[in-house]
């Protein structure tokens, strides 16, 4: 008989979490209401079950933010030139969200508590929680806007599928630039340099010594193929990739896995450019790697080129999707 589909209520030290379980296979994602964060990830492997994320693993660790792991990047994804942006006509100076970040990084959802609202525990296939946050004028002076976000996490028995939603309920259009900033390993690796990686990218994101994209052009650097690393052995990152290619059902996919064709995880995105960080220390230097799903390019507000891209419009709404498989 199978098990029952559940919902369950724990901690992170004082942290509320809730955590979801797959009756069927016995995947479980445990999530923290401060940030809608992800601590773990667990689905079946081989002869057991297998951890996939790496998280935070204290309240103290939560609040320090180091390596901001699997956290929902909101209003902007890493960081703007001179921590500042100009919107529709005024400049708006971005202070530090978190004392302990290097830099006015990554937005500021992932500090506070979201509000679980759904749950659906009643399909066979898949189970889902649904948290809520909003945003009002008043609440960050660097970003004075009216917006409702929600982020659905869906687990079946091979994969941890998020949706990330945000509509502008105000009467002006606001910049928005989703993204997510997961640690993945493969169970038995310490590390992840005899893993493969693979990103299907048409373009390499040149940036400055602070890590932002060149200026027009410059910033793409154009290929004809995909990254491919056999292992990922002397190989360091900080760098995103775009104009990334689809496979044939319309999804595009960032593998890691044992070997080129080898069982590990296929990261999956609807849309947007993809960002590699290799040099964490979660849970050792090089354990987990970064492999981040992100809607547009660093600063995107800043950028002519990707106006269009971030401009949410009064009255309307934006999903971005994607998520993590398990590749047997």
């Amino acid at each position: 008989m199978t098990a029952p589909n559940t919902l369950d209520h724990g901690s992170l030290d004082s942290l509320p979490t809730v955590i979801l379980t797959h009756g069927g296979s016995g995947s479980r994602v445990e999530i923290t209401q401060r940030g809608a964060t992800v601590l773990s990830w667990k689905a079946p492997w081989r002869r057991g079950l297998g951890d996939f994320m790496e998280g935070f693993v204290s309240e103290e660790d939560f609040n320090g933010q180091s390596g901001m792991r699997n956290g929902l990047l909101f209003p902007v994804q890493n960081r703007l030139r001179d921590a500042r942006y100009s919107w529709d006509g005024k400049t708006y100076s971005v202070p530090m969200q978190c004392p302990s970040d290097p830099e006015p990084i990554h937005g500021f959802v992932r500090l506070h508590d979201w509000t679980l609202i759904a749950t659906d525990l009643d399909h066979e296939d898949r189970v889902s929680v649904v948290f809520a946050f909003s945003i009002r004028p008043g609440d960050h002076d660097w970003y004075p806007f009216s917006l409702d976000l929600t982020v659905r996490y869906e687990l079946t028995a091979d994969s941890l599928n998020v949706e990330f939603r945000c509509m502008n309920i105000g009467d002006t259009d606001a910049p928005v630039n989703f993204g997510w900033h997961p640690y993945y390993r493969i169970p038995g690796h310490e590390t992840f340099d005899d893993l493969a990686l693979r990103i299907p990218t048409r373009a390499q994101v040149n940036t400055d010594d602070a890590l932002i994209p060149l200026p027009g052009d410059a910033a793409y650097d154009v290929r004809a193929s995909d990254v491919i690393h056999e292992t990922l052995a002397d190989v360091h990152y900080d760098t995103a990739f775009t104009a990334l290619v689809r496979d044939e059902d319309g999804i595009i996919r960032t593998r890691l896995t044992e070997g080129i064709d080898g069982p590990g995880l296929a990261l999956w995105q609807e849309r947007g450019g993809v960002l590699v960080y290799t040099e964490g220390n979660y849970p050792r230097y090089r354990g987990s790697v970064a492999i981040e799903p992100v809607e547009s390019l660093t600063d995107a507000f800043n950028r002519p080129d990707r106006q269009t891209e971030v401009r949410l419009e009064a009255g309307t709404e934006r999903v971005f999707r994607f998520g993590a498989s398990v590749v047997q």
